[in-house]
């Protein structure tokens, strides 16, 4: 019988020692892709930013009331893609 392998997963060292950045690398992905795409920056977006910035809220989601177009949703999604 072969010897059981171990999980790769988990890595040594511990657990939250590295600063989560996705939340700056996502607005500021999110940004370059407004100008890239043409399009307006959400302001519901640039809200929850601010709050995070501010008041260390989790942006957990979004709410969309405001219509993006094509670009605007584009520029979310290949921002979040970028973060992920």
């Amino acid at each position: 019988m072969a010897p059981k392998k171990k999980p790769e997963g988990k890595k040594k060292g511990k657990e939250g020692d590295e600063e989560d950045l996705s939340v700056e690398n996502f607005y500021k992905a999110y940004k370059k892709n407004c100008v890239l795409y043409g399009c307006d920056v959400s302001k519901i977006i640039k809200a929850a930013f601010e709050k995070f910035v501010e008041e260390g809220d989790e942006i957990k989601k979004f709410h969309m009331w405001e219509e993006l177009g094509w670009p605007g949703v584009k520029a979310i999604v290949d921002s979040l893609k970028a973060v992920a």
